[in-house]
């Protein structure tokens, strides 16, 4: 019976460390494989947020509000080309079908990237935009320049816009 008595000590001895162990915090569960988070580096989280912006203006191009309303985060305020006020995300995609209202003129565009930010895990992107309006003949009958800025946040694995402004371009060469 003593012997009987040692060993359900040392059962129980064994048992207790082992709970002890894994509750440690430095002890990790072998069963689930480590998946490393991978670190992306400046340029390319500011490649990154580019390709969004290309993305964004294929939605528009195509006026497919659907996909081009969920490139904006929820909580989004901006200062938008359109109107004289700040707006939120419910509002963002009010402007796309007046580009193509002229059915005798087909919208496009061209995007000239002025920098890019990356600071941690935000991107700001700067850059220009060129309107073209052209008729059947494919003649430029009218053109406009916008400037505008993003601020991208990847969350839960998608690129979403936080806040941003748009304003047409005064061509004119400021003077201090």
């Amino acid at each position: 019976m003593k012997n009987l008595k040692s060993i359900l000590y040392s059962v129980i001895a064994v048992l207790v460390s082992l709970l002890i162990t894994s509750c440690s915090p430095d002890n990790k569960d072998s069963s689930v494989p480590e998946t490393p988070v991978p670190s992306l580096s400046k340029t390319e989280l500011e490649d990154e947020a580019w390709h969004m912006e290309e993305l964004y203006w294929e939605y528009v191009q195509n006026i497919d509000t659907v996909p081009y309303k969920t490139l904006w985060h929820d909580d989004f305020i901006g200062y938008p080309g359109f109107g004289d006020g700040v707006s939120d995300a419910s509002k963002i995609a009010s402007w796309i079908p007046d580009l193509h209202k002229d059915p005798d003129l087909k919208y496009s565009y061209t995007l000239h990237k002025k920098a890019s930010n990356a600071i941690e895990d935000v991107v700001m992107v700067f850059y220009d935009t060129d309107y073209f309006w052209t008729d059947k003949d494919n003649k430029v009958v009218r053109k406009e320049t916008y400037k505008f800025t993003h601020t991208w946040k990847k969350v839960d694995g998608n690129w979403l816009i936080l806040g941003g402004m748009a304003a047409l371009k005064n061509q004119d060469v400021l003077v201090d």
